[in-house]
């Protein structure tokens, strides 16, 4: 088995959609090229080359989690237009504080 491959020899997807909000999230810039995704996904330790995550984003613009506007011949800029999901720890302790007064660190 090659590396980035399955069991079945397909292509085993490592970064989720979560994951490329996060991206929009992080960043100061709100609209980013997939190129820009793609780097900024690699920081946080995913490999994605930029032609992925050109097709990442246009899988996600489908389900109305990013958009985007042509801005010149080849360029395409995206933006989020949900924010990514609390991990699960993380929510469980903002519900637990909300009802408390302890909002010191998260």
């Amino acid at each position: 088995m090659s590396q980035g491959r399955d069991d079945a020899g397909r292509f085993a997807e490592n970064v989720t959609d979560q994951d490329v909000l996060k991206v929009f999230d992080y960043d100061d810039d709100p609209v980013l090229t997939a190129a820009e995704v793609a780097d900024g996904l690699r920081r946080f330790g995913k490999e994605i080359t930029r032609e992925g995550a050109r097709k990442r984003l246009a899988r996600m613009e489908e389900q109305g989690l990013v958009d985007r506007k042509k801005l010149g011949a080849r360029a395409v800029g995206w933006w989020a237009t949900v924010a990514p999901e609390l991990d699960s720890a993380t929510e469980e302790t903002v519900e637990r504080r909300r009802e408390s007064d302890d909002w010191t660190e998260l």
